[in-house]
């Protein structure tokens, strides 16, 4: 029996030694390669990057993971309690182990045909979400009690809990307490009740079925049972949380939020914000997120002022006729519909012809032949033109033409896949409001959809038409070879076999004051003193105002012929409003970093100045005309100095206002985006002015009535309006101009009724007779 009996010890000695050796070997076999713990000391979450305005009102939120990081001592004990009654009641007494736990779990396994399945620590919660992932394997189990064991040593047992509650998902998108918090009850995680942290502690064993959003018994069937865990462990582990406190967080009616509203608001300030962030931080930091970026941007502004524009746009589909249905357009007996043009490829935002092919009233969808490509619109992204809902086969007739814009490609490789389209049936526009003393922009609107995609405020290349003019006046006006009381010619000229043409094509006035041309915004007078200052010098001044867009050294230039962006017309307005002091745009003012520190913004431009004050007054004097007496005269009904330039490009395919108060510069641009025609009966003053004035209401509500202040170096000087001289004495159509001080007329004009010398002699040897040689004019 001994002898057996020490056989029996001796194998057992020996079946210890090598399970010892085994799991000493599965140990070294499994630890190799494993993540470095230390790395959870400096692990940086991912977090939501908050876009703010200048208020410090939230604008929009960039995240992979939407969530923000709150140190511990920012969570309540209540929800601290909670989570551990949830997950964990022991965490603070293991070492990252539960042994009990571990057993029960392989004995289940056993039994259950080798599913095993079992309570995870806190510790091993983090280790397979930060270190290793969701895989479910054996390999993958032994690797996460290795480690968690490593995180123990590693770091504190308040350091894991703090990284846990940050981490978590909640459902909706949500991660971590604060987030949570504040989407489930609209406060901030220091301020929940123990009813509310007993609540949220259930999610996370399954954020999709446990929601108290969309599965509210659910949620309070699990709220019940971490509370029930709340009270049977309390005097074990947490005596100072009363039965009464409990029992009165089981009794409560916990009010959710309501849900928080789209802020879609300013797709272009988030696009501006994003692009800034990644330029100073880099791809990788930006995404890690957990920055603040301020900007310039007046958020209640910046949605009334899509609101302007939409209601504009609006007023044009009507006057059009563009309200469904839309009919398929019927052909001759013998003849056939022209085939659409076709385009090798498609590319994201092209807009391209397109031919209904189907119509699908159950799913909402539109099938499109687009340049010789399958596509697909939704009826959802139509009400513009869609106000009743109808369904595609009411909206619009299968085999019609029409336009459409490519929002995405087909996926690669995906049979039956189709490009996703949307149908542009009408114009866009853009807006672009500026401080000209900061020069912040406070409004940017990049088109009627509030999504991120095109921004034309920033990005579109279009013909000013003559809201270029004012750019060669200035230059005039600053080579002091001009004044507001120049006369000039207004008839008609032929330029290298160029012949420019008025607006009003049949009208010619004559001799005209320099003012009047521009209130009324003469093409021929343009053209005359763009000849005179050469092309290349209004080039340079234009560069100079702020214009970064190639412009054309030719005389249509003065008639807006070369393309520029809106936000460059909009600042280089604000530097005439500014007092001719130029200074580069602004959105983002600040970027707050994680830890609380600022990031560098990218160096700008200094200022220069490109008018003198005085300068800059006459100019914005003369653009006061334009509102007054000239083609913008509606924005008189805003009850404030106005100073500002229509502009209409060919075929009216592009319709203009810029203008600036002296708070506030502001530029609106309307046409498609294929350079089709608005309408023959279109102009700045009928597309584009209505919006500017609903911008501006908006933007001037509650500031005071400021009229322009004249600088020094500013005369103003009584005039005959007929030849810009000085007024005879007594002359009662006498009207006031102002000078540049050393550019005021010296000569007084004639009384009326006082023959000029020169028209005496005219009549005498001139009218009539034979006139002398090298004045005869030879037909081409």
């Amino acid at each position: 029996m001994w002898r057996w009996i020490g056989r029996g010890l001796i194998a057992l000695v020996v079946l210890v030694v090598l399970a010892v050796l085994g799991f000493a070997g599965v140990i070294a076999y499994y630890s190799r390669d494993l993540p470095d713990v230390a790395s959870l000391r400096t692990f940086q979450e991912p977090q939501v990057t908050r876009v703010v305005d200048r208020d410090g009102s939230l604008v929009g939120e960039i995240f992979t993971e939407r969530r923000t990081v709150v140190p511990l001592d920012r969570v309540p004990r209540v929800l601290v309690l909670s989570v551990l009654a949830a997950e964990d009641a022991d965490f603070y007494r293991h070492e990252g182990l539960d042994y009990a736990g571990l057993f029960r779990a392989v004995v289940r396994g056993v039994l259950d045909g080798g599913n095993f399945r079992g309570t995870s620590t806190i510790t091993q919660q983090l280790v397979k979400n930060l270190l290793l992932g969701p895989e479910r394997s054996w390999e993958r189990k032994i690797r996460e009690l290795i480690l968690a064991r490593h995180v123990e040593e590693e770091l504190s047992k308040d350091e894991i809990l703090g990284l846990y509650l940050n981490h978590i998902n909640f459902g909706h998108g949500r991660y971590g307490v604060q987030e949570a918090s504040q989407f489930y009850f609209g406060k901030d995680v220091s301020e929940l009740t123990l009813a509310e942290a007993s609540l949220l502690a259930g999610i996370p064993q399954s954020p999709t079925h446990l929601s108290p959003r969309t599965h509210p018994e659910a949620s309070r069937r699990r709220q019940r049972f971490v509370l029930d865990q709340l009270e049977r462990k309390r005097e074990e582990y947490w005596p100072d949380l009363t039965v009464e406190e409990i029992r009165a967080a089981r009794e409560a009616h916990v009010e959710l939020a309501p849900l928080p509203e789209s802020r879609q608001s300013a797709p272009e300030i988030m696009d501006v914000a994003r692009r800034v962030l990644t330029e100073r931080v880099g791809e990788e930091a930006a995404q890690r997120g957990g920055y603040v970026v301020h900007t310039s941007v007046d958020r209640a502004l910046q949605l009334s002022t899509r609101e302007a524009l939409r209601t504009g746009l609006r007023a044009i589909d009507q006057r059009s006729g563009m309200r469904p249905p839309i009919r398929r357009a019927r052909v001759r007996r013998g003849e056939r519909m022209p085939e659409i043009d076709r385009a090798p490829e498609l590319r994201v935002g092209g807009t391209y012809d397109a031919v209904v092919t189907s119509r699908d009233d159950e799913t909402g969808e539109i099938g499109l032949e687009v340049a010789g490509h399958a596509a697909t619109a939704r009826i959802a992204d139509l009400a513009r033109w869609n106000p009743e809902e109808l369904p595609p086969s009411r909206f619009v007739d299968e085999g019609a033409r029409l336009r459409a814009s490519i929002l995405a490609l087909a996926e690669e490789g995906v049979e039956g896949a189709r490009a996703r389209a949307r149908l542009e049936l009408g114009p866009q526009g853009a807006v672009v409001v500026i401080d000209p003393r900061t020069r912040e922009v406070l409004a940017l609107v990049g088109g009627y959809e509030a999504e991120s995609g095109f921004d034309r405020a920033r990005l579109a290349q279009r013909q000013p038409g003559s809201t270029f003019k004012p750019f060669v006046y200035a230059l005039g006006i600053r080579s002091r070879r001009y004044t507001p009381a120049s006369i000039v010619i207004d008839a008609p000229g032929v330029y290298d076999q160029w012949m420019p043409q008025n607006f009003e094509t049949w009208s010619f006035a004559g001799e005209m004051r320099l003012r009047d041309a521009l209130a009324s915004s003469v093409n021929q007078v343009a053209v005359r003193l763009i000849e005179d200052l050469t092309p290349a010098e209004v080039v340079s001044f234009a560069q100079q105002l702020g214009i970064t867009s190639e412009l054309d050294p030719s005389l249509a230039l003065a008639l807006g012929a070369s393309e520029v962006r809106p936000i460059e017309l909009a600042n280089a307005y604000a530097t005439f409003a500014a007092g001719g002091r130029w200074a580069a745009p602004r959105v983002v003012t600040r970027i707050v970093g994680p830890d609380g520190r600022d990031v560098p913004l990218p160096e700008i431009e200094a200022p220069r100045d490109v008018l003198t004050q005085a300068e800059a007054y006459v100019v914005t004097s003369m653009l006061t005309s334009v509102v007054q007496s000239g083609t913008a005269q509606a924005a008189q009904r805003l009850r404030r100095p106005i100073a500002g330039k229509t502009g209409t490009s060919n075929e009216a395919r592009d319709a203009w206002f810029a203008g600036y108060s002296a708070d506030l510069v502001a530029v609106v641009w309307v046409g498609y985006d294929d350079h089709r025609s608005l309408g023959r009966r279109e102009s700045g003053a009928r597309a584009a002015l209505p919006i500017w004035m609903d911008v501006m209401r908006v933007a001037e509500e509650g500031r005071p009535v400021i009229d322009f202040p004249v600088p020094s170096g500013v005369v103003t000087v009584r005039i005959d309006p007929r030849s810009g001289q000085l007024a005879y004495e007594a002359q009662q159509d006498a009207i006031d101009e102002v000078f540049l001080e050393g550019t005021a007329p010296s000569e007084v004009a004639r009384e009326a009724g006082v023959l000029d010398p020169s028209a005496f002699l005219m009549e005498q040897f001139g009218a009539g007779g034979e006139a002398p040689e090298q004045e005869q004019v030879l037909a081409p």
